[in-house]
Parts: structure tokens; sequence; C-alpha cells
């Protein structure tokens, strides 16, 4: 059973998923928590991961809080100096877990 909360909610979150700026926003939150846990298993501080795409640090928490219009070249910057490939790939519209990762943020 779902709380109060959650029901008086569930209207503005299907009105949301209709603008472009929520899916916007759930890319950006999927991508910097998924960056964020990169770094933590890579043991890549803040300063390091701006040492390595020639960035200040204060640019870097202005990444991780989603603060950045990032472009394709970023985030392929951001992946490879944490070790890892950036993978985009389009999915069937409907078929996303997104409205579910930023229901958990609100």
């Amino acid at each position: 059973m779902k709380k109060a909360d959650e029901q008086s909610f569930e209207p503005l979150f299907t009105l949301a998923a209709e603008q472009e700026e929520f899916w916007t926003a759930a890319a950006i939150i999927e991508f910097t928590e998924e960056l964020s846990r990169w770094m933590e298993q890579n043991g890549v501080s803040r300063s390091e991961l701006a040492a390595r795409i020639g960035v200040s640090a204060p640019y870097v928490t202005k990444i991780l809080k989603g603060n950045v219009n990032f472009t394709i070249g970023t985030l392929v910057k951001l992946a490879r100096a944490v070790g890892a490939d950036l993978d985009l790939h389009l999915k069937p519209v409907g078929d996303s877990e997104a409205p579910a990762k930023i229901r958990s943020h609100a």
C-alpha cells in the first residue's frame, strides 16, 4: 500500500514525465550517481578527477551536483578519467527506470 504522500505526488510525477526537462534531469542524475560510484570504487577524489580532466575541483563539485550542461565529449572525458567507457543507447519510450530514480530524489 502506498503512503498518502506517494499517492498525492503520483499525478505530479506523471505530468512531469511528459516534459523533456524531466528526462534531462533523470539522465543527469543517472550519470552523476554512476560517476560517483566509479570514483568511490576506484579511489578517485574530486581533486584527482579535476586534475585528470583539466578542470578545477569546484567545477567537479558542480558536475557531481548535476549543475552542468554536459556535452558528449565531457561525458566521455569523465568516464575515461575513472576507468570506464561511456555507453549511450536508446530505449523504447516507457522502458525506463527514470521516473523511479527521480522519485527517490524527491
